[in-house]
C-alpha cells in the first residue's frame, strides 16, 4: 500500500497526511536524539575516569609475575622482584623506615590507600561518596592497629611506625593516639570522631572478656552499615554500587558467622556483631544462620541463595583443613568475579571502577599471602593453594 492509498484509507487530504507524517517523524527523531544526548551526558563524566582506570589496570600484576613471586627463593628475593612494580617505591620507603620484612604489609596498605584517593579524585561526584566511604577502611585499619598495639604493650614509636598515614584521621592525631598506654586510652583519645560512640558501646564487652574482637567487629559493622545506607538509593549508576556493596555486606556477614561458629560463640553474642541488613540475606535469614548449630548447618541454611553453591564447592577443602579460610577464599573470589561482571554490564559508567577495585583488592590480598608464606618458609605449591 503506497502513501496516497494510506491517506485515502484514513479519509484525510494527502497534503494534511504528509504534514502529519513529517511532524511525527520529527518527534520520533527528537525523542531518539534526546535519549542519545541523555545517555552521553550521563556517561561523559566517566570518560576521563575510565581512561585512567584502563591505564591503572594495565599495571596489575600478570599471572607470570605472581608465579615469579611464589617461586622466589625467600623474602629478600621477593622484595627484589617487586622493585620494578608500582609497589617498589612504597616498599623502599617502609623498609628504610622499619627495616623489617613483616612491614611490607604496611607498604601494600599505603599503596591501596593511594589508589582509593586517586579514584576519588578522578571520579564524578556520584561515585565519590561511596569511594570515600570505602576508603575509610584505612581509618578502621589504623584504629585496629592501635588497639592491638596497646593490647600487647607496644610503645609510642613501635605503634606509630605500624600506622598508615592516610585516611580521615590526621597524622598528628595518629601520633597522639600512639602515645596512649592502653586500649581504654585509645578509645578515649578518639572522642570527637565518628568512631568514638561505636567503640564506647563495645568497650564493656572488651573489659568483660579481655578480647579485642568486640571492638574490631563493632568497627566493621559500623562501616558496612554506613556503606549500605549510602548506596541504598535510586539511580542506575548507584544501583551497580548497591549490588556490589550489598553483596559485600552479605559476604562479610557470612564470614563473621563462620568465624563465630569456628570459635564456638553463642548465637546471641554472634548476632550482636551482624549488620541487620543485607542484599540477599534478610534479617530473619541472618538470625537463622547465627542460630545454626555448626558450620555445616550454616552452609545448609544458605540453600536457595547464590552463596550456597560457593560454600558447597569449598566444603571439601574445609573438611581437609578444618579452616574457615577455605570458605573466605571462595567468597572473596566470587566478589572479584562479580566486580568483573558489573564492569562489563556498565563498561562506560561506574562499572570499570568496581571492576578495578575488586581486582586491586584481590591482588594485594594475594601478595600478603605470598609474603606471609615466604616468611613462614612455606613451599610454593602450598602458597598456591592459599591464594584466590
Amino acid at each position: 500500500m503506497d502513501i496516497t492509498a494510506i491517506a485515502q484509507f484514513m479519509n484525510m487530504p494527502f497534503d494534511t497526511f504528509m504534514i502529519l507524517l513529517i511532524l511525527a517523524s520529527i518527534v520520533i527523531f527528537l525523542v531518539i536524539i534526546v535519549y542519545i544526548l541523555k545517555y552521553v551526558i550521563d556517561l561523559a563524566p566517566f570518560a576521563y575516569t575510565n581512561a585512567r582506570i584502563r591505564s591503572m589496570e594495565a599495571r596489575l600484576l600478570s599471572e607470570d609475575k605472581l608465579n615469579e613471586l611464589i617461586e622466589a627463593g625467600g623474602i629478600n628475593e621477593l622484595i627484589g622482584f617487586l622493585d620494578d612494580t608500582e609497589y617498589g617505591p612504597y616498599i623502599s620507603e617502609v623498609m628504610n623506615e622499619l627495616n623489617d620484612p613483616i612491614a611490607i604489609e604496611k607498604a601494600l596498605n599505603m599503596h591501596l590507600a593511594d589508589v582509593y584517593q586517586t579514584l576519588s579524585n578522578i571520579s564524578p561526584d556520584e561515585a565519590k561518596k561511596t569511594l570515600n566511604l570505602l576508603a575509610k577502611k584505612f581509618d578502621i585499619k589504623n584504629i585496629k592497629t592501635l588497639l592491638r598495639a596497646k593490647f600487647v604493650g607496644l610503645n609510642e614509636e613501635e605503634t606509630f611506625k605500624l600506622l598508615i598515614p592516610l585516611g580521615t584521621i590526621p597524622v598528628n592525631k595518629l601520633r597522639e593516639l600512639s602515645e596512649t598506654k592502653s586500649v581504654d586510652e585509645v578509645v578515649s583519645g578518639l572522642e570527637g570522631t565518628e568512631y568514638a560512640p561505636v567503640l564506647s558501646e563495645a568497650l564493656a564487652k572488651f573489659e568483660q572478656t579481655g578480647n579485642l574482637l568486640p571492638l574490631e567487629l563493632a568497627l566493621d559493622k559500623y562501616l558496612l552499615e554506613k556503606l549500605w545506607k549510602t548506596v541504598g538509593i535510586e539511580g542506575k549508576e548507584k544501583d551497580l554500587f548497591k549490588e556490589f556493596v550489598g553483596r559485600m555486606v552479605d559476604i562479610e556477614s557470612i564470614k563473621v558467622i563462620l568465624r563465630g561458629k569456628a570459635d564456638k560463640l553463642p548465637s546471641d553474642v554472634l548476632s550482636e556483631y551482624l549488620v541487620n541488613i543485607g542484599y540477599e540475606l534478610a534479617p530473619w535469614k541472618l538470625k537463622e544462620l547465627a542460630d545454626a548449630d555448626s558450620i555445616e548447618g550454616v552452609v545448609s541454611s544458605l540453600e536457595g541463595t547464590v552463596y550456597a553453591q560457593i560454600l558447597a564447592d569449598a566444603m571439601e577443602e574445609y573438611e581437609k583443613t578444618k579452616s574457615v579460610y577455605a570458605f573466605e577464599k571462595a567468597l572473596d573470589k566470587y566478589l572479584v568475579e562479580l566486580g568483573k561482571k558489573l564492569s562489563l554490564r556498565k563498561p562506560f559508567g561506574v562499572g570499570p571502577i568496581i571492576g578495578f577495585i575488586t581486582a586491586k583488592e584481590l591482588e594485594i590480598r594475594n601478595l600478603k599471602i605470598i609474603i606471609k608464606g615466604k616468611l613462614e618458609n612455606l613451599p610454593p605449591n602450598q602458597i598456591r593453594t592459599l591464594i584466590a
